[in-house]
């Protein structure tokens, strides 16, 4: 869910040319699902949330930036949210 999230995300963030409102957009769905579907705590939750927003702005900023080359644009659009879904999994994987 959050990855198809994370794409709708990039691809308006793109057409409004505002990476960092919704790189706060994303930090918000990733502390409310930090509490309610993980059961972490508020702290946890928070530091989850800061590092969302850095990670989140850094994605947005170059969906932006690169938004007039389409191809490089599709790759980061949906390249980098693939990755990090296969690095989930690899971290559940270790477990």
């Amino acid at each position: 869910m959050g990855v198809l999230v994370l794409i709708f995300l990039g691809w308006t963030a793109s057409q409004f040319g505002r990476p960092f409102l919704f790189a706060g957009l994303w930090a918000l769905f990733a502390f409310f699902t930090g509490i309610a579907l993980q059961d972490a705590g508020l702290i946890a939750a928070l530091i989850r949330s800061v590092v969302a927003f850095v990670l989140a702005a850094a994605y947005f900023w170059l969906l932006d930036r690169f938004s007039d080359q389409i191809l490089i644009w599709l790759a980061i659009l949906i390249g980098v949210p693939a990755l990090m879904f296969v690095f989930q999994l690899q971290l559940l994987a270790r477990l």
